[in-house]
């Protein structure tokens, strides 16, 4: 695990796993690492048995670390690693956190620390950090990126991740479609739901390109002008039946489609887990 902290000045902090090692810092414990308990609203029924299912929600992650102090006494003591620790998890401070493992991707998870509580008079110091992490998934840190073109391919995206995860599309002139006005539907399937998302009136040429973000927090459909270097929103040329579309762990098969076909797509998106 590493701490990487918002100030850049300060570098990556990383510290020695749960295997021995002589590390300044060492992991003694983590926990709110797997999954978030998830939030169950229901009802009770007037009559019979059982409650009416009304939803769910998963609310923020609690990780709580465990940590020892080891210095080397040559230029580090007991004080020096605690005040080292400061600059990365001071409480109301945002920090984040990385994870390496032999089974998943490289993840990252931001968080606030909420409590730093050191034992310091103990005969073996240790420090227990609380950090709330308000998204509480981990986010693969190398985005996936795919391209294909508009109304030929048709492509199978086998998605890693065990969370649902929105992604970023862009679609481009090409040499087979130099100019083009019209609908653009983006689609994406899977075994239990069929997504589209269609886009009215849409223009695509060497001047202009279309970008579509399908993540919760941060929805939108824009036309970009590069070489004026601005956007604009054309929310409202979205139908009004369409379904902003996700990847859903396992297969996904993902199209764009036109009333004329050929132009240039790329699609990026990250890796989301629920728990390690």
């Amino acid at each position: 695990m590493e701490v990487l902290n918002w100030h850049t000045a300060a570098p990556e902090l990383p510290l020695g796993g749960f295997m021995p090692n002589d590390d300044p810092v060492q992991i003694l414990n983590i926990e709110g690492l797997g999954p978030v308990t998830a939030a169950i609203a229901s009802s009770p029924f007037a009559t019979g048995r059982g409650d009416m299912f009304q939803g769910a929600s998963t609310g923020k992650r609690n990780i709580v670390l465990t940590l020892g102090l080891n210095p080397n006494w040559a230029d580090q003591t007991i004080s020096s690693l605690r005040q080292l620790l400061y600059k990365y998890l001071l409480p109301e401070q945002w920090t984040r956190l990385r994870f390496f493992s032999d089974h998943l991707p490289t993840v990252d998870i931001a968080g606030v620390v909420e409590a730093f509580e050191p034992n310091i008079f103990a005969q073996d110091p240790e420090i227990q950090i609380s950090i709330l992490c308000p998204k509480p998934d981990f986010i693969d840190v190398d985005a996936t990126f795919l391209s294909g073109k508009v109304g030929v391919d048709e492509m199978e995206i086998n998605y890693v991740g065990t969370v649902a995860t929105g992604f970023e599309l862009r679609i481009y002139s090409s040499s087979d479609r130099n100019e083009y006005t019209g609908y653009l539907v983006i689609r994406n399937k899977t075994v239990s739901k069929n997504e589209a998302f269609q886009v009215l009136n849409a223009t695509v040429d060497p001047a202009t390109y279309l970008t579509l973000n399908t993540l919760k927090s941060t929805r939108w459909i824009r036309s970009i002008y590069p070489a004026d270097d601005f956007s604009v929103n054309i929310l409202a040329k979205m139908a009004t039946n369409s379904v902003w579309p996700e990847l859903s762990p396992g297969e996904n098969l993902f199209s764009v489609d036109a009333a004329a076909p050929g132009q240039d797509w790329i699609l990026g998106y990250f890796n989301r887990f629920g728990g390690l």
